[in-house]
């Protein structure tokens, strides 16, 4: 199980890129293979890599397949065969070893957000779309991966590990009793 971290400063404040490596580095207990980071402005991504497959060996995250929408995901696609298939009828140009997060991103370059509906296997990730300076966030159908989220101090931070995104400086440590 990869680990997964996602900043957005609202106040296009470029992102602190040594807070989010500290966050990246906290996530090596989810993925020792490989920690990387990818920041552009007000928007960074952190990824720490679990390698379990053969496929996996060739992923290398945060990934971009055009360098406008990118992507940080602990995913595993099933239903590999049919997915390219719809992939190709869309006329994606797939290639014939696409790792599972390639895969994601044609299907969202395909589909947009309803992408997460032609996608089956286990997953949480989050893109950044910034020719729309969207970000979009989804896991599986039946929530198996984790993924969590909170909006503090103008910042929006996402991961699948609740005590990654608490060691963002902007969100409390204090109990929300209301909540």
């Amino acid at each position: 199980m990869s680990g997964i971290v996602a900043i957005v400063n609202l106040d296009d404040e470029p992102v602190d890129r040594e807070l989010l490596g500290r966050m990246t580095a906290y996530l090596a207990f989810r993925g020792p293979d490989a920690q990387e980071t990818w920041a552009a402005n007000h928007v960074g991504f952190g990824h720490s890599m679990l390698c379990t497959t053969f496929d996996a060996e060739r992923e290398r995250q945060p990934c971009s397949l055009d360098g406008q929408v990118w992507i940080t995901a602990d995913a595993r696609v099933d239903g590999r065969s049919e997915l390219v298939r719809d992939l190709l009828e869309k006329k994606c140009d797939v290639g014939g070893l696409a790792t599972d997060v390639e895969l994601i991103l044609h299907a969202y370059h395909a589909w947009d957000t309803d992408c997460v509906q032609h996608l089956i296997g286990d997953f949480a990730f989050v893109i950044w779309d910034s020719r729309q300076r969207r970000l979009f966030c989804a896991r599986d159908h039946f929530g198996v991966k984790p993924l969590y989220f909170a909006e503090a101090g103008g910042r929006l931070i996402v991961s699948n590990t609740l005590k990654c995104i608490r060691l963002h400086p902007a969100v409390s440590d204090e109990l929300n009793d209301l909540a």
